[in-house]
């Protein structure tokens, strides 16, 4: 009887011993806590060669490695919060089948990607506590990153991966050949803003054959966007879905590219994974697929895409058009103009530029009807250009606002006329209700053709405006003036325009006026400061403009001057900061205000051997031909007759001497 008491109460102990060990035990191991929900999901992924396909949900994460699991801890990285909440962070996870403990490092990239680091799974030991910060300390920044793609996609636009049309080369790592450049090779991202279709959702990209590159292939592939991130490293990533395959290795793409490429043809490299992984491409110069692209004209890709038909030409501009123009209305522009196209070329910065295509559709009078396309966009615009005949080196012209064509006008059978009457009308040209002034742009030929100036004689100068802005002496060589062995006894400024060469406009502002016995200047070393080509001139809003051509100009080789004749022998000038002429500025200015950045006061004086008789142009018909002969009429008296004759004679003795 005692003894059975004795092993009943032995009993009694070690239950209670037992569940003390087990209390402290539980009391060691980690609370449990919902995964996050940025993170639910089935995934797949390839971790060393193995495919996993995991799912998370609030409860569990299981995959082929992971039978079951729980999470017992959460640690969020508060400065990666984003605007929707999404977060990235570490999660301590508990395997229920191999009761052990194993840290993942979460990064949420997009709502189709997650990419994460992970520790070994360890086993608790017995007398010690598990914390997510004791397992997850191994994981370092060197640590191998994985990345998992969502496969019940989330829709997301492409809009931040690619948007427009692009051509490309391509290279592969595998099998030898070389670098493919097929011209059916492009991709095409065509987005209609705010569509609700899977447009916005999609595009395609079009591998060119080609036959020396045993590589490449004629292929079609239609690329759903997952999304786009950029790592700490400024690389930029877009995960991508292949909607053509069934397997999910060969499904998932990861591509790579950078923001600062910096090329001066506007191309990009992008690098490529052959399989559902992002690890395998280092930068846009190393991976599978070596991609190099440039922004495409819609016109000119060779696939059927929507727009194609509409930049097809159908009309012809002024053959006198055609050339290299510079252009006023765009900080630095290169126009190219032939029969029916106009193509502007924009420089954006040192290594950017943008380009666009206008191709003429229709025409009346003055105004034509061209369709807008900036190259590696894919938006048709249609806008109006009222054009000014052409002359000297001068286009003037005007452009309309851009208008769309929808679907619904198409249908119609003269859309195009309905399109014209629309963009072409004449309100279609004021860009700014507030100001309704008529705006001429100008195209001015590049290099220019001279023609004679319409200020000639020769005269004096004073310079009005800031000092750095002023004509200087310009000496070629190492003295300060390279008169040696000459007397000048009187300095003076000199602005002149002669018969020996009407289109140019000669500049110095110290020349050496003193003459010798016979009326003959002295100087045998006078190089003027500056030769203005004068390129073309006319009369606009009762100002008198013209345009010179200087290459040696630091700032621009075409300027803009306003001018006017105050009387026989004064001259008022302004010159512009740059090619074009303010709508404030008159021939008195002479302050960026207006801007002008100089302003010339001439005084004629011209000498008995100078040559250089005046003339003088409004410019009021610019399109006159050269060097007419102007003739007095309603002569009333004989001494009339002979001052009708006297300019025909004054220019036949000049042609004489």
């Amino acid at each position: 009887m005692n003894a059975n008491m004795d092993t009943k109460r032995r009993f009694e102990l070690l239950s209670v011993l037992f569940a003390s060990i087990l209390a402290i035990a539980d009391s060691q191991a980690p609370a449990l806590t919902p995964f996050p929900a940025q993170f639910w999901g089935d995934w797949y992924s390839i971790d060393q060669g193995v495919e996993l396909h995991t799912f998370i949900n609030k409860d569990q994460l299981k995959n082929e490695k992971i039978a079951d699991s729980e999470c017992v801890g959460v640690k969020i990285f508060n400065d990666t919060i984003d605007a929707q909440g999404n977060f990235d962070g570490r999660i301590l996870v508990h395997n229920k089948v191999t009761q052990c403990y194993q840290c993942f490092e979460m990064y949420h990239r997009t709502v189709n990607i997650l990419q994460y680091k992970q520790t070994t799974c360890i086993t608790q030991r017995p007398g010690t506590s598990i914390s997510l910060d004791s397992i997850c300390i191994s994981i370092t920044l060197n640590s191998d990153i994985l990345t998992m793609f969502r496969v019940t996609l989330q829709t997301v636009n492409c809009k931040t991966t690619w948007e427009g049309t692009f051509h490309f080369t391509y290279e592969v790592d595998f099998g030898g050949g070389g670098i493919c450049n097929s011209p059916g090779s492009s991709v095409v991202a065509c987005q209609e803003p705010g569509s609700v279709y899977v447009d916005n959702q999609v595009f395609n990209m079009y591998f060119g054959k080609c036959v020396d590159v045993t590589t490449s292939v004629n292929l079609k592939i239609r690329f759903q966007c997952m999304g786009t991130w950029t790592d700490p490293n400024g690389n930029i990533f877009s995960g991508l879905t292949d909607i053509g395959r069934d397997q999910y290795r060969e499904r998932f793409r990861c591509m790579l590219t950078r923001n600062d490429q910096q090329y001066a043809d506007n191309s990009r490299y992008y690098a490529l994974s052959r399989w559902a992984e992002c690890s395998t491409l280092k930068s846009p110069y190393d991976g599978p697929y070596r991609l190099r692209m440039w922004p495409a004209y819609i016109g000119s890709l060779g696939v059927a895409v929507y727009g194609t038909q509409l930049v097809t030409p159908s009309c012809n501009f002024p053959r006198n058009f055609t050339g290299t123009w510079f252009t006023t209305a765009e900080f630095d522009s290169d126009v190219i103009i032939n029969a029916t196209h106009i193509y502007f070329k924009t420089k954006l910065d040192m290594y950017t530029f943008r380009e666009s295509v206008f191709a003429c559709q229709q025409n009346r009078d003055s105004r034509y009807l061209v369709t807008a396309v900036t190259i590696g966009r894919c938006e048709v615009d249609y806008v109006c250009f009222d054009f000014m005949p052409r002359h000297h080196s001068i286009i003037r012209w005007r452009m309309s606002k851009p208008y769309r064509l929808s679907s619904w006008e198409m249908s119609i059978p003269n859309y195009m006329e309905r399109k014209f009457r629309q963009a072409c009308t004449w309100s279609s040209f004021t860009l700014n209700r507030d100001d309704t002034n008529w705006k001429y742009y100008t195209f001015i030929l590049n290099p220019p053709a001279p023609v004679p100036c319409p200020i000639g004689g020769r005269y004096n100068f004073t310079q009005i405006g800031l000092p750095e802005e002023k004509y200087v002496t310009r000496v070629r060589g190492i003295t300060e003036r390279p008169r040696h062995m000459i007397d000048c006894h009187q300095y003076v400024s000199e602005f002149k325009s002669c018969d020996d060469n009407p289109k140019k406009i000669l500049v110095d502002a110290e020349y050496c006026a003193t003459l010798d016995h016979t009326g003959k200047p002295i100087g045998e070393y006078e190089i003027a400061d500056r030769e203005l080509n004068c390129v073309g001139y006319w009369l606009e809003d009762m100002k008198s403009y013209m345009i010179t051509y200087d290459m040696e100009d630091a700032v621009s080789a075409f300027r803009c001057w306003v001018y006017e004749r105050r009387d026989w022998r004064d001259m008022y000038l302004s010159r512009a900061i740059r090619a074009a002429c303010n709508p404030l500025q008159t021939a008195y200015s002479k302050d960026a205000s207006e801007g002008a950045s100089l302003a010339l006061v001439l005084k004629e004086s011209e000498r008995l051997w100078d040559s250089c008789p005046q003339r003088y142009d409004t410019g009021a018909n610019p399109y006159l031909k050269e060097m007419l002969i102007y003739v007095l009429d309603d002569a009333v008296s004989l001494s009339s007759c002979a001052w009708k004759l006297a300019p025909l004679l004054y220019f036949l003795l000049r042609l004489m001497i």
